[in-house]
């Protein structure tokens, strides 16, 4: 039987959900400062997981859409830890409660394109992709393209239809779900790869 992809993304939430207790188990038990932003990483992902599946069963696409460019923000500042030189200086600062985008390495601030640059580097499309998300998460002409539809009057070049979320076909929806489950996949290897990394630690 061919599991759909709503399925498939319920299934990734819990596999995260053993990821997150490899992690705990990981290293005999041993906790890292890693280990707390990681966990608190795969926490985020699970619920955005969620909020998304529901998103679509309730006919809301146009808000959905905004939960992929979320979901891969977590994608991109979990593989910060990658990137960043100094780990130790880098975890310091975020549980200092400072933004991510703020923290420098070598006079370049990891904003989350210089992070989707370099998670394009592992994962191509990447960076296309955030660049088509965000014009979702800040007001942009996708939100007026999403209120026009088909004319009644065929001398109208389009119609506005306020209240309709629901913006996306099934070719769309299921592209988007791609994305999701993509995503999700990249989160589980960089987080299986610290699981790696602390049981030959220790």
């Amino acid at each position: 039987m061919t599991i759909n992809r709503k399925e498939k993304l319920e299934e990734a939430n819990k596999f995260l959900l053993n990821v997150a207790e490899a992690i705990i188990r990981s290293g005999n038990f041993l906790a890292h400062t890693l280990d707390f932003y990681i966990l608190s990483n795969i926490n985020r992902t699970i619920s955005l997981n969620k909020a998304f599946i529901l998103l679509l069963e309730n006919e809301n696409s146009l808000t959905a859409i905004s939960i992929v460019r979320l979901q891969l923000d977590n994608a991109l500042r979990l593989n910060a830890i990658k990137v960043a030189d100094n780990k130790d200086d880098f975890l310091n600062h975020f549980f200092a409660g400072k933004s991510i985008n703020k923290y420098k390495q070598n006079k370049e601030k990891f904003t989350d394109f210089y992070l989707a640059t370099r998670l394009n580097e592992e994962v191509p499309g990447a960076l296309d992709l955030y660049n088509y998300l965000c014009d979702f998460i800040h007001f942009s002409d996708k939100y007026f393209e999403a209120t026009k539809t088909k004319p009644l009057n065929e001398e109208a070049m389009f119609r506005v239809v306020v209240g309709n979320a629901d913006v996306l076909n099934e070719t769309e929806r299921n592209a988007f779900y791609d994305n999701m489950i993509n995503i999700n996949n990249t989160i589980i290897r960089i987080s299986k790869e610290w699981i790696n990394t602390k049981n030959v630690k220790e």
